[in-house]
């Protein structure tokens, strides 16, 4: 009877094991092991007219990929209508190069609000006019009076 309890024990264990390294093998190819995800999120309440939020700040570790959504007022809430009309999202290196990477063409149309929109971007280093390396995600707050509570800003990151 021990035998028998000690074989099953064993079968289990085996079995754990494969089902731990299949799981690990089917996720190995979204991040590699030597990358982590970071994600934020803020309401952007109060952010005064021409400041600048330090978002995301992973210097030295260079940034390989992000993905970031702000909501803000805009003239035209429709997939390619205007940029944000107050917020700006810089991205680069804080002190070599940022630049705004929150156009037109990152107004994906969504509203359920009057007013607000939703605007998304992905970045690359190196691709649509940014910089080789990416540390930094800045929001600033490029119109005339604080932010809002409709203003928000997500982000995630995949840092080396």
């Amino acid at each position: 009877m021990a035998r028998s309890g000690r074989t099953t024990t064993i079968g289990l264990l085996i079995a754990l094991a494969a089902v731990i390294v299949v799981s690990l093998a089917q996720g190995a190819t979204a991040i590699r092991p030597n990358q982590e995800v970071i994600s934020e999120s803020a309401l952007l309440t109060g952010l005064g007219a021409g400041a600048a939020f330090p978002f995301i700040d992973t210097t030295p570790r260079p940034i390989v990929r992000a993905h970031i959504a702000v909501t803000d007022a805009t003239t035209t809430c429709a997939a390619g209508g205007t940029a944000p009309a107050n917020i700006q999202v810089l991205v680069g290196q804080a002190g070599v190069s940022l630049v705004n990477v929150m156009t037109t063409s990152t107004n994906t149309g969504i509203s359920t609000t009057p007013g607000q929109c939703v605007f998304h971007v992905t970045v690359r280093p190196g691709v649509g006019g940014v910089a080789e390396k990416i540390t930094d995600i800045v929001i600033v707050n490029a119109g005339a009076a604080p932010l809002t509570g409709i203003n928000t800003a997500t982000a995630s990151a995949t840092v080396q």
